[in-house]
C-alpha cells in the first residue's frame, strides 16, 4: 500500500474507518465532512434491484458489509462507490438509471481524500470506485473462459481488494442484483484458470 493510512498513530483498518464516520455521525458533522455521501440521501434506485431504498441507505448498508479487518482502501471504496449517482441518476424510459456513475464518482475521490486527510489512498480508491461496476459488463456463465484483457484485468494488484467493494455492494442491494452470484462463478473461473 506505500505509506499506510493512519489514525490516532497507528495503522488504519476498516474498523477505525467505522469508527471515524460513527464519531461524525455522533457528533453532527458528517454531511459538512462528506457532502457527496450525503447527497445520496433521495436519490431513487430501480426498486428491483435496490429494495433496500435510496442510494444512502444502500450506500449504509454496504460499508457495513465490510469487514472490520479490511483494508482502509476498501471502506473508503464502499464509501464512495455510488457517489457519482447524485449527478447523473435520471428517470428513463420508465425505470431509474445512473450510467456513467462510476466514472463521475471516481472523479470525486481525489479531493474528497484530501479534504479528509489520506491523499496518499486517492488513486487506488479512484480505482476501485472507476472499477465497482466491471462484473455488470462481463458475461459472467459457468464455464466460460476469460477473454485476455479480462485476465489481465483479474491480475491488477488491487483486484483482490475490488473483489470485496463488490462484494460489499451485492450484499447491500436488496433484490434481484445477480453481482453475488457473478462474484462466485468469477471465482470458480479464476480457480479453474490458474
Amino acid at each position: 500500500m506505500g505509506k499506510e493510512a493512519q489514525w490516532q498513530g497507528q495503522a488504519m483498518t476498516a474498523r477505525d474507518c467505522k469508527a471515524m464516520i460513527n464519531g461524525w455521525v455522533d457528533d453532527g458533522t458528517f454531511a459538512a465532512r462528506l457532502p457527496e455521501v450525503a447527497a445520496l440521501r433521495g436519490v431513487s434506485q430501480p426498486l428491483e434491484y435496490h429494495g433496500e431504498g435510496d442510494a444512502y441507505v444502500h450506500t449504509l448498508l454496504a460499508i457495513g458489509e465490510v469487514d472490520d479487518d479490511a483494508d482502509p482502501r476498501v471502506f473508503w471504496g464502499v464509501l464512495l462507490h455510488d457517489i457519482g449517482k447524485a449527478a447523473v441518476t435520471e428517470f428513463v424510459r420508465g425505470r431509474w438509471r445512473s450510467f456513467g456513475h462510476e466514472k463521475a464518482g471516481a472523479g470525486q475521490v481525489p479531493e474528497i481524500m484530501a479534504r479528509l486527510g489520506f491523499p496518499e489512498l486517492a488513486a487506488d480508491v479512484t480505482w476501485l470506485v472507476r472499477h465497482h461496476d466491471f462484473i455488470l459488463s462481463w458475461d459472467i456463465r459457468p464455464a466460460m473462459k476469460l477473454t485476455g484483457r479480462q485476465r489481465r484485468f483479474t491480475e491488477h494488484a488491487l483486484f483482490p481488494l475490488l473483489i470485496q467493494v463488490v462484494a460489499a455492494d451485492a450484499a447491500a442491494s436488496w433484490g434481484r442484483s445477480r453481482k453475488g452470484e457473478h462474484l462466485r462463478i468469477l471465482a470458480e473461473i479464476i480457480e479453474e484458470n490458474r
